[in-house]
């Protein structure tokens, strides 16, 4: 891939088909990752003849071409589900394959997956194997991480997944324990980025947390070494973040005059839209109640947002919320 690499970090419940839609067409990150998806559920599915294109957990999986590259990222703890999980991800077309080592959500953490795979290694590493046996080399395999589960153990948990010879590791700058509290600690990052580059000189190496903007991401590759980031939360009703270019001809100064990450009004209303009629598109038969949050998080950074977010995270269509904001003033 071109370096540097700025792409948008899975997150789950936020990036799915629509999402990634939207925010490949205004903002055109480097890569772009699926949710989550629970590879003992896919195994069960597979192995009980009840996997189709309809499966509950297929949701996660729909793409379309514009969207690539595009990497399928999976949770769990069981190394065959992996296995399983790993070659229905090459099957259904993927440019590659991310195994959750980072996800700090309680009921992730108390499966023992997800962030709490680092005080697991020996476990970690039989999840990697089994990905690597599941994929044949077909697509490149890579984890993403944090700096440890209650202490930071950056050094030696980077070193020990180096053994595993990755495409690529992103390591997130917060402990489990942390959860998304606190500042992202880079120099650890930074740390960490170094060990990969002398334990492995092939392997992408990428940085997350608190990357608000392209010129910050830049910042933070030059300062700290990395490959490239990704960029998470800042994206959220905010596809235009990774497009500098856009946000400068269309945008305005943030409270502190250091970034320029709010498009006016009308462009980003005309977003908001495109992207209702797009989940609309992509899932059909769904309630309309996960793009709630994405029509709140559209609707801030100007006069009137609390009273217009009231209004769309009551709505339950697309053609409801193209009536509320084409009857609203610019």
């Amino acid at each position: 891939m071109k370096k540097p690499i700025i792409g948008l970090a899975p997150m789950d419940g936020v990036t799915d088909a629509a999402m990634r839609f939207i925010t490949k067409k205004y903002g055109d990150p480097s890569v772009m990752f699926t949710e989550f998806t629970n590879v003992e559920g896919i195994s069960h599915a597979i192995r009980s003849h009840k996997w189709s294109l309809n499966h509950r957990l297929a949701r996660n999986f729909k793409y379309d071409e514009n969207q690539r590259p595009i990497v399928a990222q999976l949770f769990g703890k069981d190394p065959e589900s992996f296995r399983i999980a790993a070659k229905l991800v090459v099957e259904l077309g993927f440019d590659g394959v991310d195994i959750n080592m980072g996800c700090p959500a309680k009921n992730v953490s108390e499966h023992g997956s997800g962030a709490m795979l680092i005080a697991q290694p020996d476990l970690a590493g039989e999840i990697i194997k089994n990905v690597q046996e599941g994929i044949g080399s077909k697509i490149p395999v890579s984890v993403k991480t944090r700096m440890g589960v209650e202490k930071i153990v950056t050094e030696e948990w980077i070193a020990y997944l180096c053994k595993f010879n990755l495409a690529a590791i992103t390591l997130h700058g917060r402990t489990l324990k942390q959860m998304y509290q606190g500042e992202s600690d880079w120099e650890e990052i930074g740390k960490a980025g170094k060990i990969v580059k002398e334990l492995l000189g092939g392997t992408i190496f990428l940085g997350n947390g608190d990357v608000n903007s392209v010129d910050n991401a830049q910042f933070k590759i030059d300062k700290y070494g990395t490959d490239g980031v990704l960029i998470g939360r800042a994206a959220m009703g905010a596809p235009w973040v990774f497009n500098g270019k856009l946000t400068m001809e269309n945008g305005q100064l943030d409270s502190d005059n250091s970034q320029l990450s709010i498009v006016n009004y009308q462009l980003r209303m005309q977003i908001a839209i495109e992207h209702v009629r797009k989940f609309e598109e992509f899932f059909p038969r769904e309630a309309f109640l996960p793009m709630r949050k994405h029509l709140a998080w559209y609707a801030k950074g100007f006069e009137g947002a609390s009273e217009l977010r009231q209004k769309l995270v009551l709505t339950n269509s697309a053609a409801e919320v193209e009536k509320i904001l084409k009857s609203i003033p610019n």
